[in-house]
């Protein structure tokens, strides 16, 4: 028998009372985990289904925006149009400057953190009554020629600008969209910097700029439903009129979400898609990755750029204090519009305070808000008055109604269509290229720039049109390169290099095509060879270089590195050289090489970023070896033409050889040798 007692009573109800206890909280920990688990199962469903890609939407191509009854045969025809600002609208304009009311004063020291100084807008519309001259400006709209063509029922206008090159320069027709509260006005300085042949280029670019639907000169829709879908079917349909089939898309803004719509319905239409302000704005993963990077940063961006998206509570911050606009545009457009198209005043307030604080946030503690530092009043002026004069301030503004429902579709939709982003140190939204490829499959590579803000084409045009120039070599290598695959897949098929159509204005237009060569040629035995016209490279992006096409140049072939002592006098000479001389036939081949001291670690990709900042405008090449069994057979044949004191090979970075005209290698230089003082023997084969 047991000779443990029997429990009293009191010691029972003790003892019952305790394990209840025990078993309620494991009764209670297992509901809790099994909610737990449900919930986290149905916010990863939501998480899916949310993240899940939409079907890719199929526009109406043909949707009416013009008033009724519907022309049953519209005219079609491209026809010349001419900016005109009329007298009665200059005289009404400068009646109400005139006598506009007094403004509340600013506060003390407020700069433009209320919004658009008082005292300065004064002295702004001083400026445009009084010195703004109006006939003058007028004929400086009209300097590039422009045409209207009707498109779905609305007068379409676009700037249209040609090249005048020869046959053997390839023609790319260039898409370019302007932004909210920009213009057309936004691209004049960039448009001959982009159709101007430049001596390291094989390609130049014709101009299409468009007034986006209700913006400037374009007729306004009649009826709601326009947002970035149907403006891009719209300027699909536009170049499809002026007889592109292909081309490249560039826009910020408002441009870059409609050229990021362009590309992922009409992938077929779009050779790439250039922005200056990259972003994937609605899309989960985003968001996820974000979050992410908040508590681990360098998992998303690299440390350099850290600071342009952390911490992420500065940053939202900010973005809350610059887009009230956007809330109030894509709610109530036409209340605010009144105001605005009543009030010349209003209107560049309104405008022109988003030129300075896009620009730079830091524009808001000055008291003129920094707008002259980067821009002039007049062609600030240029930009407000086309609004003015076409009354589009609202039309404008409606876009922003249905600007987030679309994107918030389109943005989740992935596009092969190859991208190039360049990131300005100012602006408003930054994302790393981790997030970029998200949606963008093939996005190839980001130009950072440590200055320059929301509106680059207008603040710093010599830098966006090189990186335009730099990103269209690197589509045309990656349609290039795409067209090797086929060929491989299909050994007889060779692509043409251009090919000529009538366009609609009755002239010929170039399509951009690679060319594609399915056959191997042999190498070339460096020992046999006679000239440098011989060797075929690859360049920076991969391109094929057959070196013949420098055929009557003068020549300077150097290897590079980026973290050598030599690095920034020779870049910066090289460069002086180049400007210098390029008219008379200069060329300067550089090839990045990484076996002396690991100078040059770094990818193509980061070599390309560093000769950016560099401002480098010669010819780049892939990194290769000059010494060594792996040796480029073009070094070697270099090295055996002209030796070096102590021996062929070369004994570090920044050795340069000059080839003459006829592809003969005639002299060579050590590292030590500065490359100004190779001009007297440049300029004896120049003699």
């Amino acid at each position: 028998m047991s000779s443990r007692k029997p429990l009293t009573k009191a010691e029972k109800i003790a003892y019952d009372l305790r394990n209840e206890g025990k078993f309620s909280m494991a009764k209670k920990f297992l509901a809790s985990s099994v909610l737990m688990i449900l919930h986290l199962a149905l916010a990863y469903f939501v998480f899916a289904l949310w993240n899940c890609p939409p079907a890719v939407p199929e526009p109406e191509l043909e949707q009416y925006w013009g008033p009724y009854p519907i022309d049953m045969k519209p005219d079609t025809s491209i026809r010349p149009y001419t900016i005109e600002f009329p007298e009665v609208v200059v005289n009404d304009l400068r009646e109400r400057l005139l006598h506009r009311r007094l403004f509340t004063p600013p506060l003390e020291n407020a700069g433009f953190t209320y919004g658009f100084n008082s005292h300065f807008l004064t002295q702004v519309l001083d400026f445009w009554q009084s010195s703004y001259n109006f006939k003058e400006r007028e004929q400086f709209l009209n300097k590039y020629t422009q045409f209207v063509t009707k498109i779905q029922g609305l007068d379409i206008h676009y700037i249209h600008v040609k090249p005048k090159v020869p046959p053997t320069v390839t023609v790319v027709p260039l898409l370019l969209i302007h932004s909210w509260p920009g213009s057309v006005r936004e691209f004049y300085e960039i448009i001959p910097k982009l159709t101007t042949p430049r001596p390291n280029q094989d390609f130049v670019f014709e101009v299409i700029v468009p007034s986006i639907p209700g913006f400037g000169f374009s007729q306004a829709p009649v009826r709601g439903g326009m947002g970035p879908i149907e403006v891009a079917v719209v300027l699909r349909n536009l170049m499809e009129r002026i007889g592109h089939e292909e081309y490249v898309v560039q826009g910020g803004d408002y441009g870059s979400a409609i050229g990021s719509v362009m590309a992922t319905l009409f992938p077929d239409k779009i050779l790439g898609f250039h922005t200056n302000m990259p972003s994937v704005t609605i899309n989960a993963w985003v968001t996820m990755y974000t979050v992410l990077g908040s508590l681990w940063p360098d998992f998303i961006v690299e440390p350099s750029l850290r600071d342009r998206m952390y911490p992420i509570t500065t940053h939202v911050k900010k973005l809350m204090e610059e887009s009230g606009y956007f809330h109030i545009q894509a709610t109530k457009p036409d209340t605010v519009g009144i105001a605005l198209s009543d009030s010349p005043a209003g209107l560049a307030a309104y405008i022109l305070e988003k030129f300075s604080t896009w620009t730079n946030l830091d524009n808001r503690n000055a008291s003129d808000g920094a707008l002259l530092q980067k821009f002039s009043l007049t062609h600030l002026l240029d930009n407000v008055m086309i609004y003015w004069a076409t009354n589009t301030i609202t039309s404008s503004m409606r876009h922003f109604v249905e600007a987030c429902d679309q994107l918030s579709l389109t943005d989740r939709i992935s596009t092969s269509v190859p991208t190039w982003g360049i990131k300005f140190k100012h602006e408003l939204i930054f994302q790393p290229d981790s997030i970029l490829k998200l949606k963008y499959t093939n996005y190839l590579h980001s130009s950072v720039v440590e200055d320059g803000g929301h509106f680059a084409a207008m603040e710093l045009p010599d830098v966006l049109a090189d990186d335009i120039f730099d990103a269209v070599q690197m589509f045309r290598s990656f349609h290039e390169m795409e067209q090797k695959k086929r060929a491989a897949e299909t050994p007889n098929t060779v692509a043409t290099e251009a090919t000529a159509k009538p366009t609609a204005d009755g002239t010929a237009k170039t399509t951009a095509q690679a060319t594609t060569n399915p056959t191997n040629e042999p190498e070339v035995d460096f020992e046999t060879a006679k000239t440098v016209y011989e060797f075929t490279v690859n360049d920076i992006n991969g391109r094929e270089v057959k070196l013949d096409k420098y055929t009557g140049k003068v020549l300077i072939i150097v290897n590079v590195a980026s973290q050598c002592g030599y690095t920034n006098t020779h870049y910066s000479e090289l460069n002086e050289l180049y400007e210098k001389y390029n008219e008379k036939g200069l060329r300067i081949l550089a090839f990045p090489c990484n076996q002396f001291g690991g100078q040059e670690p770094g990818t193509l990709k980061e070599i390309l970023q560093f000769t950016k900042e560099k401002k480098v405008k010669f010819d780049l090449f892939e990194k290769i070896e000059v010494n060594g069994d792996n040796a480029h057979p073009l070094w070697n044949f270099l090295k055996k033409s002209q030796g070096g004191i102590l021996g062929d090979f070369i004994k570090w970075n920044f050795s340069k050889f000059i080839i003459d005209r006829n592809g003969v290698p005639v002299e060579r230089f050590g590292p030590n040798t500065s490359p100004l003082e190779l001009v007297p023997y440049l300029e004896k084969l120049w003699a």
